[in-house]
C-alpha cells in the first residue's frame, strides 16, 4: 500500500467538514474503539466530532487519503510509528509551569511538611506531557529543601503515552509561554536562555527527574516502590467512569500509608466509592 499519492495529497489539505462523513464513520469508530481497548482513551458522543478533527490533521501529516486509509494501515501494522502518534494526537497535552496554584499552594503548604523526615521522597507524575509539572514540582521542592539537599532527597517520575511527549520531557526546553508563570528570581535559579525565545532547564534540577513513556492502562504497572504523592491531573477526562474508579483505586494501592493523590481541581471524586480522604478540591489523602 502506498503512503503518498497525488491523491493523497490533495485530500490532506482539503477542509476539514464540520461533520464526520458517512463513508469514514466506520473507520472512525473503528479508530475509536483502537484507542478505548489499547489505551484506555475514552471519547464519549461530546468528545467524537474534536477526535475526528485529529485524526484527520494526523492523515494530513502522513499523507494519507482519509480515516479509512489510517484505519487500514493500523489494521496492518505497517507504519510502526503510529500507535505513538495516535497516542500523541489524541490526548491534550496541554501543559505549563505552575498550572492551578491554587493545587500547588496546598501541595507547599500542606503536603511537603506532612511527608516524612528522612529517607527519600518518591512522587509520580502520571501524565507528565512535556515535562512542565514535574519540573515545576522539581522547583518547588528545590525551593523549599535548598536545590542540593532536594537533588538527594527527591525522585520525581514524569510518565506518559507520548513518545514525543517523553522527549520533550528529557529535552527541557520550553517557550517563553511555557513558562510566563515563573518568577523572574525562579528564572534566574531554574533556567537559562537557549536563544530564540527559549529556555533550558538547569542540569541541577533535570537531576531530579526522570521521564518514561508508559501507558497508565498497561497491567501491571512497572513500579518497585510505593510513592509519597501522585500527581495525576487532566487525565481522568479522557476515561469512562468505570475506568476512573479502577485507575483511581491503582492509585491508591501504589502510595504509601499517609501519602497524596492530587488531581486537577475540575475532576472530583465524590460521585465514587474509594477508599481516598478528600482534603480539598483536587487534593486526596491515603489515611
Amino acid at each position: 500500500m502506498t503512503m503518498t499519492t497525488e491523491r493523497n495529497r490533495g485530500a490532506a489539505f482539503s477542509p476539514i467538514p464540520a461533520a464526520i462523513p458517512a463513508a469514514e464513520a466506520q473507520a472512525f469508530e473503528s479508530l475509536r474503539d483502537w484507542l478505548d481497548v489499547h489505551f484506555g482513551l475514552h471519547f464519549s458522543t461530546g468528545k467524537r466530532l474534536s477526535l475526528y478533527r485529529r485524526l484527520c490533521h494526523l492523515c494530513g501529516k502522513l499523507g494519507l487519503a482519509d480515516l479509512n486509509d489510517l484505519a487500514q494501515h493500523l489494521e496492518a501494522n505497517d507504519l510502526p510509528r503510529l500507535p505513538a502518534e495516535l497516542a500523541r494526537i489524541s490526548s491534550t497535552n496541554h501543559s505549563f509551569f505552575f498550572r492551578e496554584p491554587e493545587v500547588l499552594r496546598v501541595f507547599e503548604a500542606r503536603i511537603i511538611p506532612s511527608l516524612p523526615e528522612g529517607g527519600q521522597w518518591r512522587v509520580w507524575s502520571a501524565a507528565a506531557s512535556s515535562g512542565e509539572e514535574a519540573y515545576t514540582t522539581a522547583i518547588i521542592l528545590g525551593e523549599r529543601l535548598g536545590l542540593p539537599a532536594a537533588q538527594q532527597q527527591v525522585a520525581i517520575l514524569g510518565t506518559d503515552i507520548s513518545y514525543l511527549m517523553i522527549e520533550r520531557a528529557e529535552r527541557g526546553l520550553y517557550s517563553e509561554q511555557k513558562i510566563e508563570q515563573v518568577t523572574d528570581a525562579l528564572r534566574r535559579r531554574y533556567f537559562q536562555p537557549a536563544g530564540a525565545g527559549q529556555w533550558q532547564v538547569q542540569p541541577g534540577l533535570k537531576q531530579m527527574c526522570t521521564f518514561r513513556r508508559m501507558n497508565l492502562n498497561s497491567r501491571p504497572w512497572p513500579f518497585q516502590q510505593q510513592f509519597h504523592v501522585v500527581f495525576c491531573r487532566n487525565v481522568l477526562y479522557y476515561f469512562d467512569q468505570p475506568t476512573q474508579m479502577e485507575l483511581v483505586e491503582r492509585l491508591y494501592d501504589v502510595i504509601v500509608p499517609g501519602g497524596w493523590l492530587i488531581t486537577s481541581v475540575t475532576e472530583s471524586l465524590h460521585w465514587m466509592t474509594t477508599r481516598w480522604r478528600a482534603v480539598t478540591t483536587g487534593v486526596y489523602h491515603k489515611g
